[in-house]
């Protein structure tokens, strides 16, 4: 994967998916499922046996039989965690809940501790669907914690609704991410960060230089609040562009807090 690909991948996970509409207009939130036995799985595919349905739903098999070759082909032993971390969601409306399964938090790897890591910002969780009787990933889901998944009341002619992945714990949230149903997936395709609209599925990406001295803004306008001042010499990642202005929103490294750059700052043709 390229350099600035990566880049990105981090930056997405730091942040949180949104709906179209307003947090009233929430309908449901992820909650914990907590029947689920992430050891019963791993003794029904390392030993066979009948899988209770209930404890190891058929979407956990192939992702945990995958972890299990991969770790055993690093040398390593995997073994569940203590307590399962999947979570549930109805997203459509129908009242069977759909699961979200990421393998930080519900394996570890004795001996090959890092050969799943996404670094330090995490992984995306996979959202599953039961459709027609049979398990399908609708999603991949960047969040810092499940429990900030929120589904609201408008939903397309199929009955999927609109996510919103927000900031667990803090308040107030700066930064939404929108997900929509596309037809046979979610599709994160905007954000909102204090307010302000930023397209992100017909935006550039990547890792860029600036032109010169500029300063790292909170909103997208010319007096805004100044968070940040990148130095000249590094690349920014671009995340998205801001809808009715003409600046990106970008990064300047991992750590660093995410904000508004003019367009004419940012030297995109390769110049």
């Amino acid at each position: 994967m390229a350099r600035h690909d990566l880049f990105l991948l981090a930056i997405m996970a730091t942040s949180c998916t949104s709906s179209a509409d307003a947090g009233d207009q929430r309908a449901a939130d992820a909650h914990l499922a907590d029947n689920i036995s992430i050891a019963h799985c791993l003794e029904v595919i390392s030993k066979g046996g009948n899988r209770d349905s209930n404890q190891c739903p058929g979407f956990l098999i192939e992702p945990l039989k995958e972890a299990l070759q991969t770790c055993s082909e690093a040398g390593g032993k995997l073994v569940p965690t203590a307590s399962a971390n999947v979570w549930q969601i109805d997203v459509n409306g129908d009242n069977r809940q759909e699961f979200t399964f990421e393998r930080d938090g519900n394996v570890d790897w004795d001996g090959a501790w890092s050969i799943f890591s996404c670094g330090s910002l995490g992984c995306p969780a996979a959202l599953y669907e039961n459709y027609r009787g049979e398990w399908r990933e609708i999603a991949e889901i960047y969040a810092d914690s499940m429990q900030s998944i929120e589904v609201s009341r408008t939903h397309t002619g199929h009955g999927y609704r609109d996510l919103r992945v927000g900031c667990a714990g803090e308040k107030p949230c700066t930064e939404y991410w929108f997900y929509y149903w596309t037809g046979g997936q979610y599709e994160r395709r905007r954000l909102e960060v204090r307010g302000f609209g930023v397209d992100f599925s017909g935006s550039i990406h990547g890792l860029y230089k600036l032109v010169g001295e500029t300063a790292l803004l909170a909103t997208p306008a010319p007096d805004a609040k100044v968070i940040g001042h990148p130095k000249p010499e590094i690349e920014v990642a671009i995340v998205g562009t801001a809808e009715h202005a003409d600046y990106y929103y970008v990064s300047p490294c991992n750590a660093c807090e995410s904000g508004f750059i003019p367009k004419s700052a940012v030297r995109v043709s390769g110049d």
